[in-house]
């Protein structure tokens, strides 16, 4: 048994740089100092079937949920008992070193996270309590001499030291003060993640571009996003086996989330573990459930509510995309929407945050129409949680009452969206509007998500002849079309060519094939389409889909020949090209040589609405298998998750 004396915690008072940072110091079987104590280990949540339902305490009362979470500082501060962990005391050391010494450029990622505070339309923490973090980060790069130096060890121990205890937030915390919680003398590897994790997608999006003009310079870009994968993720992995569950844990594990699945693509096993890991932290810290006389700040609860509505509503978008099951489900949850206020109502003193609810609708939405991050939060949940339902219909024969399960969703999806407030929903003409590019961006990727809903239950119920099946080209032809309007914007702020090609992949070939497939069906049968459906419209619109795949795989910018969308945007361009030109020119297609394969119809397969396949292309440019393998959703938008 291995015994610890406790230390007096710091909170306020600034570390002497003199001052040893332990107190005392006990070794492990193998002579090394282990700090981590074994209340690192507490359960976390636990719900109503836990052993904690069971067991009454001494007034009778069960344990659950958040008052499992809740921490007695003296009494955690009395455990004494250690035990043996995966990363020894040296190993730990080493790898913080190495943490820390990616704020040598500190000058940058501070530039990069306060331009995600200004510019990010889709944040779920709020930005003030991410530019103070920052901010607050910079006093210890200055101390500690982190530019030029190498890290102390004095505050590596103190930085392990923290990182390890519980983060115990206080009723009375106010939000303009929450940083020092995590900054400071009590700098933990969570919000060190949380930082290099924005300023890795800031800078993957072009943010400062101008910063990286110069031509030496060029090639430290893609190398300092990598840098800011490999410290996030060496947080990450330290973290796992040293910080008990905490709220900053949770943002950690999702920023480093979104970082890796812009570096790693959709469907890089990376990003499928990162977001298991996501939700396995969830439901630890038991944010899924709705905190009844939490003594939690309120902004902390409602940046949990945020943070469970945007990882919810991605794990809907990677459990559609790889046709894998939800990790998060409605079904477990009763977790309520964020309020629809801006992030400094939200974290302002009490007076300013009630009068800004009083503003607010029953339903939750700001009457003012104003577009606030919490605003995407609500839309996308809400629209996500039809997807939910439809993804359990995906797997199911389509019987009647299948059928009439879909209709119901497609009906109460769109009542749901006629319900939303009128400034929330899109209009075409918002991109002439005055409206910033980044709020008609992410109007245009709302109602894209809401779109994308319908082609799902359209495409499940499949309706043949597909020449006379109008909702399905109705809708492929909305989503299409809304999404290539994004082609247009010219936003010197930030690289839109990530965000446009997630659009062109992800809404733009499922629709389009569909599209293309009907022209070939109609081309065969001469079966003439509705009245409400132009062929002549389908093929421009195709047309212009083809040009921008052909801008896409020829854009350095946007993609390379390195990247797996280089390949998928080339070669669906010239499908979508055989396509058309079959359709318009049959006979000079006759003449054109091909595989060997005679050339068959587009047929877009939702499976179990995972990635789309292609099916009827085997002699184009080697098939659907070659079409679609090593596909890298790597061009996910600031918006995407």
């Amino acid at each position: 048994m291995i015994i610890r004396r406790s230390r007096p915690r710091k909170s306020s008072s600034r570390l002497d740089a003199e001052q040893p940072i332990f107190a005392a110091q006990t070794l492990s079987e193998d002579g090394i100092t282990d700090p981590i104590a074994i209340q690192s280990y507490r359960p976390g949540y636990l719900g109503p079937t836990s052993y904690a339902a069971i067991l009454p305490t001494e007034n009778g009362t069960p344990v659950l949920g958040e008052r499992e979470l809740s921490v007695d500082s003296q009494e955690d501060s009395n455990v004494g008992f250690f035990q043996q962990h995966l990363f020894n005391k040296s190993l730990r050391e080493q790898m913080t070193a190495e943490v820390l010494r990616s704020l040598r450029l500190f000058p940058r990622i501070l530039e990069l996270v306060k331009l995600y505070c200004s510019n990010n339309q889709a944040g779920y923490v709020p930005t003030p309590l991410v530019s103070s973090a920052v901010r607050a980060l910079q006093e210890t790069v200055d101390r500690w001499k982190l530019m030029t130096s190498a890290p102390d060890p004095r505050l590596i121990a103190l930085v392990l030291e923290n990182t390890c205890q519980p983060l115990n937030i206080p009723p009375e915390t106010a939000a303009k003060d929450f940083y020092k919680l995590v900054t400071g003398d009590n700098l933990r590897l969570e919000i060190v993640a949380v930082l290099f994790a924005i300023a890795g997608r800031s800078n993957f999006f072009g943010l400062a571009a101008d910063s990286w003009n110069e031509v030496h310079r060029r090639s430290a870009r893609p190398a300092f996003t990598q840098e800011m994968l490999r410290s996030s993720r060496t947080c990450l992995i330290l973290c796992f086996d040293l910080s008990p569950v905490n709220d900053v844990l949770v943002w950690m594990f999702y920023e480093n989330f979104l970082l890796t699945s812009i570096i790693s693509g959709y469907t890089g096993p990376p990003t499928w573990r990162r977001l298991g890991e996501l939700a396995t932290i969830i439901y630890a810290l038991g944010i899924h459930k709705e905190s009844s006389g939490s003594s939690l700040p309120t902004f902390i609860l409602e940046t949990r509510r945020r943070v469970f509505c945007s990882a919810y509503t991605a794990d809907k978008t990677v459990s559609t995309f790889l046709g894998r099951p939800l990790r998060i489900s409605k079904k477990h949850t009763d977790i309520k929407l964020p309020l629809d206020l801006s992030d400094e109502d939200l974290t302002s003193d009490d007076v300013t945050f009630q009068m800004a609810c009083q503003s607010l609708g029953e339903d939750g939405w700001n009457l003012n129409g104003r577009y606030y991050r919490a605003s995407w939060n609500r839309l996308r949940y809400i629209s996500s949680q039809f997807r939910e339902e439809i993804l359990d219909l995906a797997l199911s024969k389509v019987d009647a009452q299948v059928e009439q399960q879909l209709l119901d969703i497609s009906h109460r999806s769109r009542t749901s969206w006629e319900a939303l407030p009128t400034h929330l929903r899109y209009w075409p003409q918002c991109w002439e509007s005055e409206l910033p590019s980044g709020v008609c961006l992410m109007l245009t990727v709302v109602y894209l998500t809401h779109l994308y809903n319908e082609f799902m239950i359209q495409k499940l119920l499949d309706r043949p002849p597909l020449t006379l099946n109008v909702p399905l080209l109705r809708v492929s032809m909305d989503l299409l079309s809304t999404g290539l309007t994004l082609g247009a914007i010219r936003d010197r702020t930030y690289d839109v060519h990530r965000d446009f090609l997630h659009v062109i992949l992800l809404h733009g070939i499922p629709s389009g094939s569909v599209l293309a497939t009907a022209l070939q069906e109609q081309s065969r049968t001469s079966q003439p389409f509705p009245p409400s459906i132009s062929r002549s419209e389908i093929i421009r619109t195709l047309s212009v889909l083809i040009s921008h795949l052909d801008a896409a795989s020829g854009n350095l910018k946007a993609i390379t020949p390195s990247d797996g969308n280089y390949n998928l945007c080339r070669k669906a361009a010239k499908t979508f090209t055989r396509v058309i030109d079959a359709v318009l020119d049959p006979k000079e297609v006759e003449r054109t040589p091909t595989s060997g394969t005679e050339f068959g119809s587009l047929d877009f397969e939702l499976g179990l609405l995972g990635a789309p396949t292609l099916e009827g292309l085997d002699g184009l440019e080697g098939g659907v298998g070659e079409l679609w393998e090593g596909f890298d959703w790597g061009g996910v938008g600031q918006w995407a998750l």
